[in-house]
C-alpha cells in the first residue's frame, strides 16, 4: 500500500469512526457495517466491534456489532479468540444471545473454527 493509500484509508476509518460514535443511529450503522465489511485490517476491525458491546452503547449498535463478528469470520475466514470468547459469553443473554449463536455459527462455518491469537 503507498502512503497516498494508507492516508486515504486513515481518512475513511477517521470519517466512519466519527459516525459511529455521534448520536446519528442511521449513520452510526451504515458506518459500523462499511468498516466490518470495508476495512481490510481484521483485528482491528474486531476492536471495534468489541468496543460496540460496552454496556453504554446503543442497543441497537450492541446488536448490530454482534452480528457484524460473524460477517468477520465470513470475509476474513478468521477470527481472533477475543471475539469467540465475547460471543460465547452472550450465549445466555436474552436479547443478543440469538444473533451471538448465529454469528459463532458463521465462525464455524466460513472460518472452519480457525482462531488467531487476542488482538
Amino acid at each position: 500500500m503507498t502512503n497516498e493509500e494508507q492516508a486515504q484509508l486513515d481518512a475513511w476509518r477517521a470519517a466512519m469512526l466519527s459516525d459511529l460514535q455521534g448520536s446519528d443511529g442511521a449513520l452510526a450503522t451504515r458506518a459500523l457495517l462499511a468498516l466490518t465489511y470495508d476495512d481490510p485490517d481484521r483485528r482491528r476491525i474486531e476492536v471495534i466491534l468489541l468496543d460496540c458491546l460496552s454496556p453504554e452503547a446503543d442497543a441497537q449498535i450492541r446488536a448490530l456489532a454482534v452480528t457484524c463478528m460473524g460477517h468477520v469470520g465470513r470475509i476474513h475466514r478468521a477470527v481472533s479468540v477475543d471475539v469467540k470468547h465475547r460471543l460465547e459469553g452472550l450465549l445466555d443473554d436474552p436479547i443478543l444471545g440469538g444473533r451471538a449463536e448465529d454469528a459463532l455459527d458463521d465462525i464455524e462455518s466460513f472460518a472452519n473454527g480457525r482462531l488467531n491469537p487476542p488482538s
